[in-house]
């Protein structure tokens, strides 16, 4: 329900106070070239950006914005979600904009097959963002979700970590991230899982960083 351009104004306000990674577990099916815009801006300020890539892939498979600028413009990726067997998840979108994988669950499987995140209690999602504040201790809580909202947190983690590494260059970290991505479905770079699942040790690993 977040109008695009309020989106874009969030990009660009990271962007500018040194965010070196942006997640944005978020999208929908409407082009908007203010969002686009924020993007590059936001690359061009040092700012590497995740993207869930959409989790309407029963429902038509439509293309999601602004996951689908993301091919356009090195140092932004779209993520695709896999459950935990490595395929990809049921309502993970496909397609030429999807860039990388990463573990989105799939609640199908059972609570188990979720991923355990911290996130608002859903008893308060009613109140005024005013009434949530300090010291209210009671205001998250842990629950099991799906989605590619949930796999994108795992590529700007590792991002993070290459940053923390001196690699942060936007375009470097995503040329890292494919090149030691773990192959999954068809040989290369397919549709649904882009260049593969990422892999923390094998980047690091892959990069020198780490042994």
């Amino acid at each position: 329900g977040c109008p695009s351009s309020d989106t874009a104004r969030a990009i660009r306000y990271a962007a500018d106070s040194g965010a070196k990674v942006i997640n944005l577990s978020l999208g929908g099916p409407v082009p908007s070239s203010v969002q686009r815009e924020a993007l590059v801006y936001a690359v061009q300020k040092g700012a590497f950006v995740a993207i869930a890539a959409g989790n309407e892939y029963d429902e038509g498979n439509p293309t999601s914005y602004p996951a689908a600028y993301a091919k356009e413009i090195e140092g932004v990726v779209a993520v695709g979600a896999v459950d935990r067997n490595l395929k990809r998840a049921y309502y993970s979108n496909t397609g030429a904009y999807v860039e990388i994988a990463a573990p989105g669950g799939d609640l199908e499987m059972g609570s188990s097959g979720g991923i355990l995140q911290q996130t608002l209690n859903n008893s308060y999602f009613a109140y005024p963002p005013s009434y949530l504040v300090i010291p209210r201790f009671n205001v998250l809580s842990y629950v099991a979700l799906q989605g590619t909202s949930m796999a994108t947190p795992h590529v700007s983690g590792l991002a993070a970590l290459l940053a923390s590494r001196q690699i942060n260059r936007p375009e470097v970290i995503e040329a890292a991230l494919k090149r030691f991505a773990r192959d999954l479905g068809p040989t290369g770079r397919d549709d649904e899982y882009g260049s593969g699942l990422i892999d923390a040790k094998a980047t690091l690993r892959g990069l020198g960083v780490a042994r």
